[in-house]
């Protein structure tokens, strides 16, 4: 269950239809012609790319919806700009909706509420999704957006973003979040944030010999070291490592350690 001082994403959606907004200026320059591309290059991009749509938080309609959602989904894309985003919600992988519903939204709120408002555009929100397709089958996708309109608070009213199919690259679990900041003079990227969320909080537990790798790393021994000790490579530790930071949210081998004994792991 969600916590009881976090703000949902279907709480948030809630919450801004029973405002009233007057009149917004949603238009956004450029918008028509990045979703131009898929009537142009449809042959050449059928396969690669990704759905465009421009959002808006306060009535929770789609204001723009590219043709591409019929390559990758097989829905036409009127279906999403007459029912909205009931149309997302109910085509949204039960668990995947529940992590971004409870855990992903309510952190992306906690961020925004750092960054000026006039910056927030500058930022790339990144994570991957299932949604069903019209087949009836789950589709792994990637999601990148950026929020290009918030209220005075920081927090967000209108969304564009672009959807891309990752199912031969990416299976569902687990959740990986990516918060980027895009200088916009010169291009530069940087990471401001990562967080790791699993599906099923089972996937959370240390196998067997993550643990014997982990009572080793608390000893002090280097990955080396531990290899000799347990008879295998060290690339191997190396991956057990990486797992078990990925597992925890540790940034470091201190914090993961910390994590483990918190959890009474070790």
């Amino acid at each position: 269950m969600a916590s009881a001082n976090k703000t949902t994403w279907l709480g948030y959606i809630e919450k801004l239809s029973q405002q009233n907004f007057g009149p917004q200026k949603l238009n956004i320059d450029g918008v028509e012609n990045i979703l131009s591309l898929n009537y142009s290059f449809h042959s050449l991009f059928s396969h690669s790319i990704p759905m465009i749509y421009l959002l808006d938080y306060t009535s929770g309609r789609y204001l723009r919806m590219s043709k591409s959602t019929q390559l990758i989904l097989g829905y036409d894309c009127k279906e999403w700009i007459e029912h909205g985003i009931d149309f997302t919600i109910d085509h949204y992988a039960g668990d995947d909706l529940k992590v971004y519903n409870e855990k992903i939204f309510p952190d992306r709120l906690q961020i925004l509420k750092n960054i000026p408002t006039t910056e927030q555009p500058n930022y790339i929100f990144t994570y991957n999704l299932r949604l069903k397709n019209s087949k009836g089958e789950f589709v792994n996708l990637l999601q990148r957006n950026c929020f290009m309109k918030s209220d005075q608070n920081g927090l967000p009213l209108l969304s564009l973003g672009v959807v891309t199919n990752i199912e031969h690259y990416k299976k569902e679990n687990p959740v990986i979040q990516l918060v980027e900041k895009i200088s916009p003079e010169s291009l530069a990227t940087e990471t401001v944030f990562k967080k790791v969320y699993y599906l099923y909080e089972e996937d959370r537990i240390f196998s067997k010999r993550e643990k014997e790798v982990l009572l080793w790393v608390a000893d002090g021994l280097n990955s080396k070291e531990i290899a000799d000790k347990l008879f295998i490579s060290e690339g191997t530790v190396i991956n057990h490592r990486k797992n078990m930071l990925m597992k925890s949210g540790a940034k470091n081998v201190a914090e993961l350690i910390s994590f483990a004994m918190g959890n009474f792991i070790i």
